[in-house]
């Protein structure tokens, strides 16, 4: 051998952090093996006992027969299964005659917790500067629902699509769709869909029209469709928004190649099945009995769906897609019960960013145009029923029955000017909360006013300020870990706002107001380039911390708790505990970012 390992570990980077004594112990605890070509080093869903480093040749790491990785000199396996203590995730098998030193796990993970400069590189390289963190974590609690969802819809088209014509009639149309059993035609125009025609359309045709009709007159148009390289999910997620059965998949050239329904998506999406269920029976309630018993199950449908493994992203919007139609139903059926003037009734806060999860409450405000009549007693009414249907009140009062958020456009404006220009922290605070506007029902010509108000009168020093309050609250970081998460962690104080609010006075800034989304804030933001290389590092972030908010709030749940934000560590792992972190150091950069460009250092 041409180095000690001793001397040969001293080279590689993580192992250069240690000091003489650290080094000496780890070499102390280490073996040297010899493994010929094809030999397996180790095999997946066993129990690791070292963490290796390759001397000489190289490791193929193997899925089932899948080729994943290569590892070759100076290179380090096994980490994760050393770190967390869960089973190897892959098979280790030599591709050429191999040596390794092998590092008893006991011994490294002795000096992984007192060393934070060599903790730290190996947070790092496991998550590839957090790239790859959920990844790594459903390395060994993937589940097929997972799989499922993200594959492409494509493989879920059974056959190629029955199409016809725009001059087809009706007639023609039943029968094709009878000979080739199938529930749907598709209407196209050189190849591309311009409509759908389904079972329950041609049933309607069949009592109220004449099935010597064009089907052009009859089918759903313009054709809502989906690209075949999308995931199963987004699919599912068009369906519950549009509220059809019948999904067209179209190809690269924007051409039919099937439909898929959602009787197709549910059973593969068998957990979601639930929660579909009750979006579709509160979009059809019409009393609010029937919308308070629909909404009991949303929180469990949500709880299962978190904890099946579901990514937060796509489940915040199905909650927000959930929420919204209930608010919509009550406002619908109340607004029959008085003479209201022309409005808008807006949301803020989470809801108004479509980050909603299981502990939600009403955020909300009004718009209107006109007298004042009974705007605040509808208003009232409102907000007591969505309260009785499981929706409940805001308990700092930011809601459209408090007189303060009931106001006319022109008394919103009066509102936003007053703030701009009087910077006093109970203003800060209002913009923050006010600042995240979404309609939900109404007349939107209302919002779409105040919102270019308010961009048209926001000034330099109230975005300054913003930035002041939204670098405030500093993560706990410390040189040996997170401060205080033996006794609790406000994941939401210390994670979640610094990044949302942070991100928001950058869109102010840039004139982004109609975007509320974080997410989608953060990828605008990069589009323009006003967050220089941040974005996958604040994307995944705020993923992982709210990720780790949902699971929280779902186990509570499901134990007959209500959620809240404080993350102990006992509910985390080793290696989610370096990674939160990590995160949280992104939190910390961010705020840096955002202090040096609003030079609010000191202030």
């Amino acid at each position: 051998m041409a180095a000690p390992p001793k001397e040969f570990l001293r080279k590689i980077k993580p192992f250069s952090f240690l000091s003489e004594k650290e080094l000496d112990y780890l070499v102390a605890n280490l073996d040297v093996e010899a493994y010929e070509k094809g030999e397996v080093v180790f095999k997946k869903g066993k129990h690791s006992k070292y963490v290796y480093v390759v001397f000489q040749g190289s490791v193929g790491l193997y899925d089932d027969d899948t080729l994943i990785d290569v590892v070759t000199r100076g290179e380090i396996f096994g980490i994760i299964s050393a770190i967390t203590g869960n089973p190897l995730s892959l098979t280790a098998i030599a591709m050429e005659d191999l040596i390794c030193y092998e590092i008893k796990k006991d011994a490294f993970n002795e000096i992984f917790e007192k060393n934070p400069k060599f903790s730290a590189f190996f947070t790092t390289f496991i998550n590839k500067r957090f790239r790859s963190f959920t990844n790594l974590v459903r390395e060994t609690e993937g589940t097929l629902q997972e799989e499922i969802y993200l594959m492409s819809v494509e493989k879920l088209i059974r056959k190629d699509p029955v199409v016809c014509s725009r001059d087809t009639v009706v007639e023609d149309a039943a029968k094709t769709m009878i000979n080739n059993r199938v529930g749907s035609i598709v209407v196209v125009e050189n190849g591309k869909p311009v409509g759908v025609l389904t079972d329950s359309d041609l049933k309607k045709v069949l009592v109220y029209g004449d099935k010597k009709d064009p089907v052009e007159r009859h089918m759903v148009s313009p054709a809502i469709y989906i690209d075949s390289e999308k995931p199963v999910f987004e699919a599912y997620l068009t369906l519950l928004n549009k509220g059809i059965n019948h999904l067209i998949v179209v190809n690269k050239d924007s051409k039919a190649i099937g439909v898929i329904t959602s009787k197709d998506i549910l059973s593969q999406l068998e957990p979601a099945s639930s929660l579909i269920s009750l979006y579709r029976g509160i979009q059809k309630a019409s009393s609010i009995e029937e919308l308070k018993s629909y909404l009991s199950g949303v929180r469990k449908a949500v709880a299962a769906l978190a904890l099946k493994g579901f990514h937060f992203y796509e489940l915040s919007r199905m909650i927000t897609s959930v929420y919204d139609s209930a608010v919509h139903r009550v406002l619908v059926m109340t607004e029959k019960e008085f003479d209201l003037p022309d409005y808008v009734w807006i949301h803020m806060g989470s809801s108004g960013r479509k980050e909603q999860i299981i502990a939600t409450d009403q955020d909300n405000m009004i718009i209107y145009d006109g007298d004042k009549k009974e705007v605040l007693e509808f208003a009232k009414r409102v907000n007591d029923r969505l309260d009785e249907i499981g929706i409940p009140k805001c308990t700092a009062n930011y809601m459209a029955s408090n007189p303060k958020w009931n106001l006319t456009i022109d008394e919103w404006k009066d509102n936003f000017k007053r703030w701009f220009n009087a910077l006093t922290g109970e203003n800060i605070r209002y913009l923050s909360v006010f600042l995240d506007l979404r309609p939900i029902h109404g007349d939107t010509s209302l919002y779409t006013e105040l919102l270019e108000f308010i961009k048209d009168n926001i000034t330099s020093q109230a975005i300054r300020f913003l930035a002041l309050d939204a670098t405030t609250i500093e993560p706990p970081i410390g040189i040996f870990g997170i401060k205080g998460l033996d006794k609790g962690l406000d994941i939401k104080k210390f994670g979640i706002y610094p990044i949302a609010n942070g991100v928001r006075v950058l869109a102010l800034e840039n004139g982004i107001v109609k975007i509320t989304n974080t997410k989608e804030r953060i990828e605008r933001l990069s589009e323009i380039s006003a967050i220089g290389d941040r974005k996958d590092d604040l994307l995944e972030a705020y993923e992982f911390l709210q990720e780790l908010r949902l699971r929280h709030q779902s186990i509570s749940f499901s134990a007959g708790f209500e959620g809240d934000n404080i993350i102990k560590i006992d509910e985390i792992d080793k290696i989610e505990s370096f990674v939160l972190r990590e995160a949280l150091k992104i939190v910390s950069s961010f705020q840096k970012f955002i202090k040096g460009r609003y030079k609010v250092y000191g202030l």
